[in-house]
Formats: C-alpha cells, sequence, structure tokens
C-alpha cells in the first residue's frame, strides 16, 4: 500500500506567501521610470518648481585636513541656514550665519589666517550657484530628494536594481550626469528609493579627488531621515552628508517652503564669512571661478615652508601642497640626513635599508626626496615610509612612497581611511589612473599606537603619539635617540632667532601641547626638525622651543 502525505496549508497562509512573492516579483522587475514618477508623486515633487529648506547644524569647508575620522573635515557651525533651490534655472542660493567655536585648549587660536580650523565669530554670508557652475559645486542640490528625482526623471539611461540594506528593501535607480569630470568621463548618480514609502533616502556620487589625489575617487553619501509633511510636500528634517568617508555635513532642517521666492540675500556672494581658506573661496557648492575640488584644499598652519613673519610669527599650519622645490641635503648624524626643500623630511641608515620619514606635499616632492635619499645612501632601498598625520600636504607624497615599494607607517586612527582611499579607483581626475594603480602594488602598512621602536645595530627611532591635539588627533612627532633630536610637522613652526620669550597669552596651545607631551614621553632632546622650514633654515634648540612656550628650561 503507497500512503500519501496530505498537506493541509490555510487560505489565509497561501495567499499571505502570494502577497510576499508578488511583493517580491514587484520589486525585481520596478524599472527606474516606474520608481523615480512613484517617488516623485509619493513626495509631492511633480509640480515642485523650487524649494526652500531651512535649519541649522554644521557644513563642510574644505577636504585635506581633518581633526579626525570621528570628527570629520574642517566644517563650520551653521545657524539662520537656508537653501532655495529654483529647478526651473537650474539655480540655488544659500543663506547661513557661520562660525567656529573657539578651541578650549587654545590650540586653535581666532582670527583668519592662523590655521584650517581656527575659531571665526559669527558671520552672515549668502553663496550662490549659477546654472553653469560645474559638478561639484552643485552637489548640495543634486543630492537633496527633489534634485535627485527631477535629474531622474529627465535622464534617458536610468537602470533599476532591487537592493535590501540594513533589512530594508530599496529600488536603486543609477544614471550618467550629463556634466563630465575631468577625464572626459560622466559622473554618475544613485540614488536609494525605499520600496516601503516611496522616498528617497539616500544618494550618492563620486567627484575627482584634488587634495592631491590620496583619497581617489571622492564618493559623496547623503543620507536623509525624518521626513515631514509641509502642505503636501515632503522633506526630510535631517541631512548628513560624507566625502571621502568622513563627515561634511549634518543639518537639522525645521522649516521647508514649497514654490516660494528666493530670500533677501544676508551678504555678497563670497563676502563676509567667507571659506577660511578654501580653494575658490566662498562656501562650499558656491558657484566661484576656479572651483571644482571637493570643498578645496584648506589654508592652515604650515604655509608652503616660506619665511614666517618678522618677531617669530612662524608659518600658517597646514596650507601648500604646490610645486615641489629645489631639493638639498644636510647631514645631522652618522646615517641621518635633513632633506631640504620647502617642506623637509629626513632620511635614516639601517643596517639594510633607509627609512623616510614624511612623504611631504605630493608625488612629485616625494619623488625628489626619495632620489636624494638614494643618492645620500646608495644600494639601500627604503623600506618604510613614516607620516606624522593625515592632512594633505604631509601624506601628499605617500602614493609616490608606495609605488617605490615603502610601507606606510603611521597612526591607528588612519587605518580604515587609508585602506579604503589606496583601494579607490582613480577614474575622474584629469589623467585617469596615476602611476600606482596602473603598476598595480598593493599598498603594506604598520600602525602605531601611542609609541613605536624601529631600531636596528646601526640606528634607531621613536615614534610618539601627540595626544590631546586639536589640530590632528592622529599626530605623530619622531625622535631620534643618536642625535637627540625631535621631528615634527605642524606643532611647532620656528621664527627668527632671536624672537622675544612668549608669556600668558602670546602662547600658542598647540606648541605648548607639544612641549608638555615630549616631557611626558620624557625624550632627551637638544634640538627639534620641524617640518616647515624655519627662517633661517636651521635645527632649532631646545632653548628657542622652550622661548616660545614660555618657559626657560
Amino acid at each position: 500500500m503507497v500512503k500519501k502525505k496530505i498537506i493541509v496549508v490555510s487560505l489565509a497562509a497561501l495567499m499571505s506567501c502570494v502577497a510576499i512573492v508578488s511583493m517580491t516579483f514587484a520589486a525585481q522587475g520596478r524599472d527606474a521610470k516606474t520608481a523615480v514618477a512613484a517617488a516623485s508623486k509619493a513626495s509631492g515633487y511633480d509640480n515642485l518648481n523650487s524649494i526652500e529648506f531651512l535649519g541649522s547644524g554644521s557644513e563642510g569647508d574644505a577636504i585635506g585636513q581633518m581633526q579626525s575620522a570621528k570628527a570629520g573635515w574642517v566644517a563650520y557651525q551653521v545657524k539662520n541656514y537656508s537653501r532655495f533651490i529654483d529647478f526651473a534655472a537650474g539655480t540655488s542660493q544659500r543663506n547661513a550665519v557661520r562660525s567656529r567655536p573657539l578651541d578650549a585648549t587654545g590650540q586653535l587660536p581666532g582670527g583668519a589666517g592662523l590655521g584650517a580650523a581656527s575659531a571665526r565669530p559669527d558671520a552672515p554670508q549668502t553663496t550662490t550657484i549659477a546654472a553653469t557652475a560645474n559638478y561639484t559645486q552643485k552637489l548640495d542640490v543634486t543630492l537633496s530628494p527633489p534634485g535627485f528625482l527631477k535629474l531622474a526623471a529627465a535622464a534617458t539611461n536610468a537602470t533599476a536594481t532591487s537592493q535590501t540594506v540594513g533589512g530594508t528593501r530599496y529600488t536603486v535607480v543609477s544614471f550618467p550626469s550629463t556634466q563630465m569630470a575631468p577625464s572626459g568621463i560622466p559622473y554618475k548618480i544613485t540614488g536609494y528609493i525605499n520600496d516601503q514609502t516611496n522616498m528617497v533616502d539616500r544618494v550618492t556620487t563620486s567627484v575627482e579627488d584634488t587634495t592631491p589625489f590620496l583619497i581617489g575617487d571622492v564618493v559623496v553619501d547623503q543620507t536623509v531621515t525624518g521626513y515631514k509633511d509641509y502642505q503636501g510636500v515632503k522633506f526630510p528634517s535631517e541631512i548628513v552628508q560624507t566625502r571621502g568617508g568622513v563627515l561634511w555635513t549634518k543639518l537639522a532642517i525645521t522649516e521647508v517652503k514649497a514654490n516660494g521666492m528666493a530670500p533677501a540675500p544676508l551678504a555678497a556672494a563670497g563676502g563676509a564669512g567667507g571659506a577660511g581658506g578654501a580653494r575658490g573661496g566662498g562656501a562650499p557648492g558656491a558657484a566661484q571661478p576656479g572651483a571644482g575640488a571637493p570643498g578645496g584644499a584648506p589654508g592652515g598652519r604650515g604655509a608652503g615652508g616660506g619665511a614666517p613673519a618678522a618677531g617669530g610669527g612662524g608659518g600658517q599650519r597646514g596650507a601648500g601642497g604646490g610645486g615641489a622645490a629645489a631639493v638639498g641635503n644636510r647631514k645631522l648624524g652618522e646615517g641621518i640626513y635633513l632633506i631640504t626643500g620647502g617642506y623637509r623630511s629626513v632620511v635614516v641608515e639601517f643596517t639594510d635599508h633607509l627609512v623616510l620619514v614624511e612623504p611631504n606635499q605630493n608625488s612629485a616632492t616625494t619623488d625628489l626626496a626619495i632620489a636624494e635619499a638614494k643618492k645620500l645612501v646608495p644600494g639601500k632601498p627604503i623600506r618604510y615610509v613614516i607620516n606624522t598625520h593625515n592632512h594633505f600636504d604631509h601624506s601628499g607624497g605617500l602614493r609616490a612612497s608606495v609605488l617605490d615599494g615603502q610601507t606606510i607607517v603611521t597612526h591607528e586612527m588612519n587605518k580604515p581611511l587609508y585602506e579604503t582611499w589606496f583601494a579607490n579607483p582613480r577614474t575622474l581626475a584629469a589623467g585617469g589612473p596615476d602611476e600606482l594603480e596602473k603598476s598595480g602594488k598593493k599598498p603594506k602598512f604598520e600602525y602605531v599606537g601611542d609609541k613605536k621602536v624601529m631600531q636596528d645595530a646601526m640606528n634607531s627611532i621613536e615614534l610618539y603619539h601627540i595626544k590631546g591635539v586639536v589640530h590632528g588627533e592622529d599626530m605623530l612627532f619622531v625622535y631620534f635617540p643618536k642625535i637627540k633630536m625631535v621631528y615634527e610637522s605642524d606643532a611647532y613652526n620656528s621664527g627668527t632667532v632671536d624672537a622675544p620669550m612668549r608669556t600668558g597669552a602670546e602662547i600658542d596651545g598647540f606648541e605648548k601641547q607639544f612641549a608638555s607631551e615630549m616631557d611626558r614621553v620624557k625624550v632627551d632632546y637638544t634640538h627639534v626638525i620641524p617640518a616647515h622650514q624655519p627662517n633661517p633654515d636651521r635645527e632649532v634648540t631646545k632653548l628657542e622651543f622652550l622661548k616660545r612656550v614660555g618657559r626657560t628650561n
């Protein structure tokens, strides 16, 4: 006898399964045109000609220098913020009162030119985006939910895929922009439309890197949350944007106006409360002549290695990154050489290899330093390159070092960013992929926590983390015990030899912190070697340095 199993399925359960399967196929089968049209209708954007959203928060100012991966790029606090977008005209206007709070430690003094992230008082600013602005300048328009949907609706070659991200099902719509990158290929825009709400939750794109090319194609990722209804128009209550994986902008939106008029400007475009050193001037996204970098490279401490102001003022921290200067060298001790050329590096000879300290500015500068090191000590490979911190003018030559086969030694805070940046494609900048990407070589890293010692029978190097630094939380200084000298970048930029002793409020808080950190780890030093060349060029005595921080011993 053959026994038959009878399976009883309830009608409700069966209908539930059918519904799930139907929803799955519907999500998988939804094309770009259908998804975009549904999202536009659900959001109330079909008849939206212009929009103004208002709020407060922070907005990015410059890529190239960050306090840390967690703290984000250099940014301003903004209040009385509004962004007006005229979709018909293809223009935009942004009003805001911008400021940076005074650093409590005194490391970032107030006033323009005293550091890329130094304090700024409240200042009103209006910036505009023209219809002819470049792609990077239009990012805040393109990545807004209505901006993305209107561009997607107009695209003739948009594609759609179905993805689940964090348990949420999305129709992911992608299309090429009508604007071309410097390499000649179109930018690509991708939006994530929530299948349940039909709202745009996220928009991503990439722009070219100009800071100088360490990041590769800079991923710009904007997420929005907390949609609210404003008389039939739905708009998010929070906007968070990252660039290169680092926080750029975070805005809390409190009011939205549809199909209104542009508000009165707070100031002339690029006027009061300007960009604080960002390339191209004005606020991020402003249509400024010559702009186009993702926020531009900031000005700041250590300007170009140039001469400091009379009376020992020192250079600005962090600026530079221009063309390579003429290279020279000076012997500091047995197997230890200073390499000069505006910015300064050190090469240290070990038994069977060399170590280069600091890949300054860009590949051109670092290539010259590498060649000088190999001329000084022929026959030994440069096995390691020490990078004191992430700022572009002290890390811009890292790709040249990797191409030469050097292992990067940097603080452990940089691990998630550096490894991602080196893996990024380089398709958007003029010229396309660089020599490292063409070579197929992969970077190698060694990370530093509080301290790392590199030594053999011939020489030794000690690396120390400078704790409590606002300028860059990842900052290291390098100690050479054999010659009792310390190499640092940006923590101390020397003035003239006869600069008077500083007291009280005159003392630079960053320099004071650096001195305290050297005391904490008990390095026995007699001289300091600034990465930014002193005027006149020299190794700065401990006495001169201590005078700058109000001490004589």
